[in-house]
């Protein structure tokens, strides 16, 4: 047993709650029409995760719930349980027990249970995959089931082999994984999509970070270039400076000696020594000033020249500079423009987006619009689903009417009957009198007649014969009247026995004609609610247009929300590319700033080198003068020192020769004093034009100066190469090496994800490949295995004949539909569809049963299949489902007494409460068989009969009869001898 009990409750017509144990083999569901049978099926259904209402006989899943009736309310929600035994395990779950509950409320909300734990209804559904059991599984065979397996699409008797086959949960996980791919792949295109801009972009900051590294890097030479022209200057004007400092030392030195020989010489000259020491204190003081302002003018003159090359080059920067300002302010323009297009286009953008939300918000409108029209055309549908329920009441009412009226007329035609003293022998003799009298008068004047005729027809006669004619003639008149008395008597006596009170009957104030009127009411209540159904059936019509409408509305609308999508993602592309630009232009009018201030910069120190350079040129002027005076001033002192020598004689010429000597000392020292203040001056300006060029500190690279070997020419024609190629490069975006670095991360980032994206694609490519293959090996052993069983089953039920399965495409396994041909006995093989009623409904059932004998459902419910079946075939089909009975659980709608004879057990299904269903169980056993009917309401057994005019007809167990392995016969457990066969 698997089905072991249902309870529901506010389901349909169930406003109690109602149990129902389920038992073993056969049980036979059974009851008037209209009484709620198929509700079981559909509470069955329903909880095994039916979402469709049209498959649970609803308009809406709201109307499941019990509705109320006139003496009952309406209830808030409807709760079906099925409980399972699952003591073999065939649901993957450890429990022995499975209650599976579903819940559903007014307010549209379900609750689906299993064991009391709160599931979904994906979890439901799977739950019973590839078991043949659940709302879209072979377990439920309804009227429906039927036609689809008749139908005469092949594609629509899939399920059944699939579901045998054990591969609907692979096809889920096919669906599963095709819908995982088609999400895949659109993330793949969008990836692919951001990953195009973002390869443009990367390519584009590529480019320019190469042309900016090798500007830096032209821009490195070109410093190195500069540095080491700078550092090999510093390095010549130091060693120069160090050379003069040790030739003014040597100098120095030897005009102390020369001068202190001078002393000694003057010191011999005591006359004039005070006049000329004095006077020679004042030349050494004039020399001395001589000498620093011969200095002071050669630095003045070496600081101008500095200055003037300066001045140089700061006009060859600061044109320069100009020119790289013209660039960028051109590139500003150009982004400018682009930035202006791209905004002109983004508003384009933006405009056609516009159109296309307003498109959608009006189809959004005409679904609305479409939808409000069909709920008023449910409601005008159900307003006349409560008519054709009170028409129904009415018509109730009148066949209650009738009813009485009919058992009115019973009682007062056996009252009238009994008061006339109608006897049926008296009047069956009379009548048998009356037609007695008849034939002998009929008899007799036949034969006559033919006397009669007999002598007309001879050519003459005598008169004794015309004579005997006549008075044989007299005769026979005699005789007829005669028995014209008796047949007058006769009727007489059959009128006596006739009651004479049916023209009362008959009359238009009689009760036949009050029965006829209830008729005509009825047939007048049935055109009513023909009339309505019809009327619903075009509203009906008028939805299934609307829904055509509304889903190519939909379709519509989903294709504008794909031209929605892409215009968002072309506007999201347009403004990235906006942004992008608008960093490119802040980056450029950074630049553009930086230039200027650096211009700024440089005018400034022009102006101030300018000022510089006058003040110098200004010192120098003025230095020459003192020069020129104190020249003069000396060449007095000499002349005053020369006439104070004079006076000495013998020391004279020694003092001459020592005083030139000294003097040829002294104006080397001064020479090496100028070079030497001429060297400080040169290394000081080397050092600040290069701070003032390249804001750092030339000593920085002290070592480096002792380590160039490249000659000053040669770095001098590398700088102007590296110069030329830096001026045919261009302006660069000093910034695209970071921007390419940021991007080439980005970039990056998003290849990783597209080759990740890839991968995940390839891997459910191949894994829907192999649950494809492995479903079509799984179909098509299921195929082959039903196919022969159908045939075998076919031959079974029909006594005879054939019948085949054929792939519509067997190429295409998983796809393809299955042709069902059958050739009952003596017919030929033809489709399906060119078979009579009975004949579609046998093959229907042997392809279940050949389908069961592959993969057998564990229950199965079967509504009112046997419904066009005749005597013949329904006790062939019950031959064959008692045969199944061990294997399976099944419960069958039937009103066929055939069928009920071959289950063990019996639900009544009545309505004792008007709108109200009540199951009655009942067992059939060896007590139903001796004309003992046991009952089971709910929990408790009975004796009682069964109320003949619900419906419910128990018809007496056939024998159970089976093969012995040795072949003889067994019924009832008993083997059969050749005498109690005979018996039998």
């Amino acid at each position: 047993m698997f089905l072991k009990s249902l309870e529901i409750f506010g389901f349909k017509s169930f406003a109690d709650r109602t149990h129902i144990n389920f038992a073993d083999g056969i049980t036979a569901l059974l009851g008037p029409n209209g009484c709620g049978k198929s509700n079981v099926v559909d509470a069955i259904k329903w909880v095994l995760a039916e979402n469709r209402s049209k498959n649970l006989r609803a308009e809406s899943m709201e109307d499941v719930i019990f509705n109320g009736t006139e003496t009952r309310p309406a209830l808030s929600m409807a709760e079906v349980t099925l409980t399972i035994a699952n003591e073999n395990g065939l649901l993957p779950l450890e429990d022995s027990e499975i209650a599976i509950k579903r819940r559903l409320y007014r307010n549209g909300e379900n609750e689906y249970f299993i064991n009391s734990n709160q599931v979904g209804a994906s979890s439901i559904r799977k739950l019973f995959m590839d078991t043949g059991v659940g709302k879209a599984a072979y377990s439920v065979m309804e009227q429906g089931k039927i036609d689809q397996i008749l139908s005469s699409k092949p594609e629509d008797r899939r399920y059944l082999f699939e579901e045998a086959a054990g591969i609907s949960r692979s096809k889920a996980e096919v669906a599963d994984a095709e819908r995982e791919l088609e999400k895949t792949r659109a993330n793949l295109a969008q990836i692919d999509i951001g990953l195009a801009e973002t390869k443009r972009s990367y390519e584009t900051l590529k480019v320019q970070a190469e042309k900016t590294a090798k500007y830096r890097k032209l821009q490195d030479e070109k410093f190195e270039c500069e540095l080491d022209i700078q550092l090999l200057k510093l390095k010549d004007f130091t060693q120069n400076k160090a050379r003069h400092e040790q030739n003014r030392k040597e100098a120095e030195e030897k005009r102390n000696s020369a001068a202190n020989e001078i002393e000694e010489i003057l010191n011999t000259l005591q006359v004039n020594t005070d006049k000329v020491k004095e006077l020679q204190e004042q030349v050494n003081t004039k020399q001395q000033l001589v000498i620093k302002i011969s200095a002071e003018q050669t630095g003045k003159k070496a600081m101008a020249r500095q200055l003037h090359e300066h001045q140089s080059q700061m006009k060859e920067k600061i044109g320069q500079i100009e020119n790289r300002i013209k660039n960028i302010e051109e590139r500003i323009d150009e982004y400018n423009e682009e930035i202006d297009s791209q905004n002109a286009e983004l508003h384009e953008k933006h405009k056609q987006l516009s159109d296309i939300n307003k498109n959608v918000e009006n189809f959004s409108e005409n679904i609305r619009q479409s939808s409000s029209q069909i709920e008023e055309n449910l409601r005008l549908i159900n307003t006349n689903s409560g008519k054709i329920n009170n028409l129904d009441s009415e018509r109730v009412e009148l066949q209650k009417q009738l009813t009485s009226i009919t058992e009115d007329i019973v009682t007062e035609l056996d009252a009238k009957l009994k008061d006339a003293g109608y006897s049926s022998t008296s009047n069956k003799k009379a009548k048998e009198a009356l037609d007695t009298a008849l034939e002998k008068i009929k008899i007799y004047a036949n034969g006559r007649a033919n006397i009669f005729k007999d002598f007309s027809s001879l050519p003459s006669h005598s008169e004794k014969d015309s004579a005997q004619m006549g008075s044989d003639a007299v005769a026979a008149f005699t005789e007829i009247l005669r028995m014209l008395e008796e047949l007058s008597q006769s009727i007489s006596e059959y009128t006596k026995t006739t009651p004479q009170f049916i023209d009362d009957f008959l009359s238009p104030e009689g009760i036949i004609t009050k029965k006829r009127g209830i008729d005509s009411s009825i047939q007048q209540n049935l055109s009513t609610i023909d009339s309505i159904k019809n009327e619903s059936a075009e509203l009906n019509s008028k939805n299934n247009a609307l829904n055509k409408k509304i889903d190519e509305y939909k379709d519509t609308l989903s294709k504008l929300r794909i031209n929605q999508a892409q215009m968002a993602q072309q506007i999201t592309s347009c403004e990235q590319q906006i942004s992008t630009l608008r960093k490119t232009l802040a980056s450029e009018e950074t630049s553009l700033r930086e230039q200027q201030n650096e211009l700024f910069e440089e005018n400034k120190r022009r102006e101030e080198n300018e000022e510089q350079l006058q003040e110098t040129e200004e010192s120098i002027a003025e230095l020459e003068a003192q020069g020129q005076k104190i020249t003069a001033e000396l060449n007095d002192l000499d002349k005053q020192i020369s006439e104070c020598n004079s006076q000495v004689s013998g020391k004279q010429n020694a003092l001459q020769k020592k005083q030139e000597e000294r003097n040829k000392y002294q104006s080397q020292l001064e020479k090496f004093s100028v070079g030497i203040a001429q060297y400080d001056t040169e290394i000081r300006n080397v050092k600040q034009n290069f701070q003032e060029n390249f804001s750092r500190d030339l000593m920085e690279f002290e070592e480096r100066m002792y380590t160039i070997t490249t000659p000053v020419p040669a770095l001098k024609e590398k700088l102007s190469q590296v110069k030329q190629k830096i001026q045919e490069l261009g302006t660069p975006n000093l910034m695209a090496i970071e921007q390419f670095a940021e991007e080439k991360e980005r970039y990056e980032r998003q290849q990783a994800n597209y080759n990740d994206t890839q991968k995940t694609l390839e891997n459910l490519v191949r894994v829907s490949e192999e649950i494809r293959t492995k479903s079509s090996e799984m179909f098509l052993d299921t195929y082959n295995k039903i196919r022969k069983n159908f045939h075998n089953m076919f031959r079974r039920l029909m006594n005879g004949g054939r019948a085949e399965l054929r792939l519509v495409d067997p190429a295409n396994v998983l796809s393809s539909g299955v042709e069902i041909l059958a050739q009952p006995p003596g017919k030929k093989l033809v489709n399906i569809s060119l078979l009579s009623g009975g004949e579609k409904t046998m093959t229907a059932v042997a392809l279940l049963f050949a389908t069961y004998q592959v993969r057998p459902s564990p229950f199965c419910l079967l509504d009112e299949i046997d419904a066009a079946l005749d005597d013949k075939n329904v006790a062939s089909f019950v031959s064959t489902l008692r045969a199944f009975g061990n294997i399976s659980q099944y419960i069958v709608i039937t009103h066929n007494r055939k069928t009920v004879m071959g289950a063990s057990t019996m639900l009544g299904v009545t309505m004792e409460e008007s709108g109200i269903t009540k199951v009655l169980q009942v067992r059939l056993d060896e007590d139903t068989m001796n004309g003992n009917i046991v009952f089971n309401d709910q929990s408790d057994f009975v004796e009682e009969e069964v109320p003949q005019e619900e419906g419910i007809v128990i018809p007496p167990r056939p024998p159970r009869r089976e093969h012995n392995p040795d072949g003889t016969l067994k019924t009832d457990g008993k083997t059969e001898t050749e005498e109690t066969r005979s018996q039998q």
